[in-house]
């Protein structure tokens, strides 16, 4: 009985041994390879590394582990510039509307509008800030007396909200054949696209009438492609063809069998379509097209049995291989905006140290307060840090809401390098600025 238990205790002392030779391995392997990032300077010399890195890439997704961090949207910033200006990306998406989007775009290609009014545009609270602002404006910066094949353009790739698809379809075809429009889709000019976005009788209204006219409004859209051709730009009809897709997606996603309406939280499809409309952006814009994102960790992660959904960077590692290159996010403390769970108002939360043996608190362990590091070429050159990217650990995950109640809560235990083929590590944040 006491050989046994010697053999037990000494098997624990060397799995114990092994886990702190893991992880003393890891941490040498990180200093010595890891990118440093500074994020109070323009110069992109410190990323120059990262050339081998994203070479034959043609998708970069970029995560948050919140919504309201300010080192997160500062350091997607750096890295959007690094992309377009040295790697030749020339297409932006960020996890909001297609079709409102577009008034962005509209913005960093041709100065129309308003850079806080589009901004604003996009509905989330989480791209109302300064940094998304001086992102947007370097864009415009950058896009004067530039050809066209050299502009950087402005994409959303979701498709949660109808109103503004609703109004830029029923604006195309009551200008083809207002007759016809008047005969079989005059509804569309009655639903109220005005009111709050959030207004549930005011969507479930909308969403009857939707649900009705999608089928005939897609065959007559397709059927009138070659019409369509003649009043606008290619670029429009195309536009438009796929505002009608988005509204068939927008009403899958909010919509169960029987038009039962379901949880936006318990649906299953729009990660689905993020991943579909990404791969239509980067069809429609051409074969060479390469493609920053802008999203979520969780949405950008390859991994497919997160919480058991598949999420969007899965269908486009499936489809896109080696060309999806997903940058997730991490941190140890600091603050960060979201909205309170209990008065539902946005506010500034700050959180202490990430909890013992997550990855924050390991990474806050090396004293290197913001770098990336590569886990792809560990994981697959086979270096024993490997096995602090492939082994499962606790890391911070929290989204648009949050409380502190939920502060030890919000995490998710699983292998890095099972999300992202690399990672970005902030010591301490601070919050989001809002646009005033």
């Amino acid at each position: 009985m006491k050989s046994k238990l010697f053999v037990l205790i000494l098997c624990l002392l060397l799995i114990t041994q092994l886990t702190f030779g893991q992880r003393k391995d890891a941490a040498a392997y990180i200093k010595q390879n890891a990118v440093p990032v500074d994020t109070n300077t323009n110069d992109l010399g410190d990323l120059s590394n990262l050339k081998s890195i994203f070479n034959g890439r043609r998708i970069i997704g970029m995560g948050e582990a919140t919504h309201g961090t300010q080192e997160f949207q500062t350091i997607k910033f750096k890295f959007l510039k690094y992309l377009v200006t040295q790697m030749q990306f020339k297409l932006f998406g960020i996890e909001a509307n297609f079709t409102e989007c577009r008034r962005v775009n509209d913005y960093v290609l041709y100065g129309k509008g308003e850079a806080e009014k589009v901004i604003a545009g996009m509905y989330f609270w989480t791209w109302n800030t300064t940094e998304v602002l001086q992102l947007i404006e370097w864009m415009r910066s950058y896009n004067l007396n530039k050809t066209t094949d050299q502009k950087v353009k402005f994409y959303g790739f979701d498709m949660q909200y109808d109103v503004y698809a609703i109004q830029q379809v029923t604006e195309k075809l009551r200008k083809l054949d207002s007759v016809y429009f008047k005969a079989n889709f005059s509804q569309l000019v009655n639903l109220d696209t005005a009111k709050s976005l959030y207004s549930a009788s005011v969507k479930r209204k909308r969403d009857s009438v939707m649900s009705k006219l999608i089928d005939p409004l897609k065959t007559y859209v397709d059927e009138q492609e070659s019409n369509l051709l003649k009043i606008y730009s290619k670029e429009e009809v195309a536009y438009t063809k796929h505002d009608v897709r988005l509204l068939e997606q927008y009403l899958d996603e909010n919509w169960a069998a029987g038009n039962r309406k379901i949880s936006r939280l318990a649906s299953r499809k729009r990660d689905k379509y993020m991943a579909e409309n990404i791969a239509w952006i980067l069809e429609h814009e051409g074969p060479e097209s390469k493609m920053m994102l802008w999203a979520h960790n969780y949405h950008v992660s390859k991994n497919e049995g997160i919480n058991t959904n598949k999420t969007m960077g899965s269908y486009l590692k499936k489809q896109y291989k080696d060309q999806y290159y997903v940058i997730g996010f991490d941190f140890n403390k600091g603050s960060f905006r979201a909205v309170d769970v209990k008065s539902y108002k946005l506010k500034v939360f700050t959180v202490p140290e990430a909890k013992k043996g997550s990855s924050g608190y390991f990474f806050s362990g090396l004293n290197m307060p913001l770098f990336f590091i590569d886990m792809e070429s560990a994981v697959k050159t086979g270096f024993p840090a490997k096995n602090i990217f492939t082994k499962s650990i606790n890391q911070r995950s929290t989204g648009a809401t949050f409380n502190m109640d939920w502060e030890t809560k919000t995490y998710i235990k699983d292998p890095l390098y099972d999300y992202y083929d690399g990672l970005i590590f902030i010591n301490k944040t601070t919050a989001t600025t809002l646009i005033k």
